[in-house]
């Protein structure tokens, strides 16, 4: 039996069996008495009373006024504070599922994940294989596990040298899968999209090794086909200016944005951690970017954190927050995203890290940063309708925390109980 989640009854500990998840679920429950973080509005309702039916949130009441029928169990969790389950907008779950990232080693990240709140994920490209397979067990509750959607990846021809690109795409030719493929100006895009669509993807992730026509083109194609696309802020030798005016959905690292201050760009992305000689933050090019960011709706998926982790003595960690800093002052619909490989399941989740570096250095306000990870990381996705906000009928995904976030980020971290897909787990 695991220690690390338990599912929470109204008189019991249910333990989870590690080889065969144990499902058990009220019907229909009520949650009294919690202060209602509304991400949406931005603010704090206190008081409320949650009822859960099945997987849905199916009303939310001023608990002083709520009549319970006799049929509804309560969980009183007087004066504690709610917010929607966290979104991780950008992890990395299968680049070698035939090694590192085998079934046993993922399902233990998936439940670590759950057990630190964060209800959804997106991926930003592996075996889609593999993915599709870990994204339907998730949503039948076979797995302890997040909700996850993922993308297929679209590059340059030259980009596909990279190693990871071979050990996502295994029995194909590298450039050849459908979910992992490199493009030129002859590709057939509508065909090519058809097929990544086919692998159950969300949206497509834009890498590298693409200019701003072809960039373009991938873009319609891509939303005439419904996929949401998602690109690297710097596409190269597509400029981030280029990328976003191409009508991409989310833009993706905020240090790639300092290329767009340099007069050349290179042709592909092997160069991205270059030191830049020129940056600038009061360069007007960047506070154009971000007006034009802000006016076209893109999403930025800062992901700052993993330069402080893997960079700690260079300059990317400082041009990330400086450019973070400059998309927050315009306006620019920041999401919240790690970008790590999960590898140390003893300590909190990457997503505090991400969280804490918007506070601490961006300057963020801890509503702003909660909604990244939850209504806007939602957008991200085109499920902003179903999840990422605490309404009637959205799903019942949910972290009850015993402290409020809204004055120290660091109390997301607070976590009594996670609910995902209305099921309810102690993370004690």
């Amino acid at each position: 039996m695991t220690n690390k989640i338990k599912v929470l009854s109204i008189i019991i500990f249910l333990a989870l069996v590690s080889d065969a998840y144990c499902q058990f679920k009220l019907e229909t429950y009520a949650i009294v008495g919690v202060n209602v973080i509304d991400v949406k509005n931005r603010r704090i309702i206190e008081n409320q009373t949650l009822v859960i039916e099945n997987d849905i949130i199916s009303g939310i009441f001023d608990s002083n006024d709520y009549n319970k029928p006799d049929s509804i169990q309560v969980m009183n969790f007087r004066g504690h504070f709610v917010v929607p389950g966290l979104i991780d907008a950008h992890v990395h779950l299968a680049t070698n599922p035939s090694k590192e990232d085998n079934f046993e080693v993922t399902k233990k990240r998936l439940e670590y994940l759950l057990k630190n709140g964060i209800t959804t994920v997106r991926d930003m490209a592996g075996d889609a294989r593999y993915l599709n397979y870990l994204s339907r067990q998730a949503s039948l509750d076979n797995i302890v596990s997040p909700d996850i959607y993922f993308s297929a990846l679209l590059a340059g021809e030259s980009f596909f040298k990279d190693p990871r690109t071979k050990l996502a795409a295994q029995g194909f030719e590298s450039g050849k899968a459908p979910w992992m493929r490199g493009i030129n100006t002859n590709s057939n895009l509508s065909q090519i999209i058809a097929e990544a669509k086919g692998t159950g993807a969300t949206g497509l992730k834009i890498y590298a090794d693409l200019d701003k026509t072809l960039v373009k083109r991938i873009v319609q194609e891509a939303h005439s086909q419904e996929l949401k696309v998602w690109a690297h802020s710097t596409v190269f030798p597509a400029r981030p200016s280029e990328v976003n005016q191409s009508g991409v959905d989310v833009m993706s690292h905020a240090t790639y944005i300092a290329w767009e201050g340099e007069k050349e760009i290179p042709a592909d992305a092997s160069n991205r951690f270059r030191k830049l000689e020129q940056f600038d933050i009061d360069n007007p090019k960047f506070q154009s970017l971000m007006e034009d960011m802000k006016n076209s709706q893109t999403i930025l998926d800062a992901t700052i954190s993993v330069y402080k982790r893997r960079f700690p003595d260079s300059t990317l960690y400082k041009y990330g927050v400086a450019l973070t800093k400059l998309a927050y002052q315009n306006k620019v619909k920041i999401g919240v995203g790690t970008d790590k490989l999960l590898t140390d399941l003893t300590v909190a989740a990457p997503i505090f890290q991400e969280m804490n570096a918007l506070q601490e250095d961006v300057l963020m306000e801890p509503i702003d940063i909660i909604r990244g990870a939850t209504i806007i990381n939602a957008e991200m996705l085109g499920k902003e309708s179903e999840i990422g906000s605490i309404e009637i009928g959205k799903k019942a995904n949910l972290i009850i925390l015993k402290s409020s976030p809204l004055e120290d980020i660091d109390d997301i971290k607070s976590i009594e109980v996670v609910i995902k897909n209305g099921k309810l787990f102690n993370t004690n």
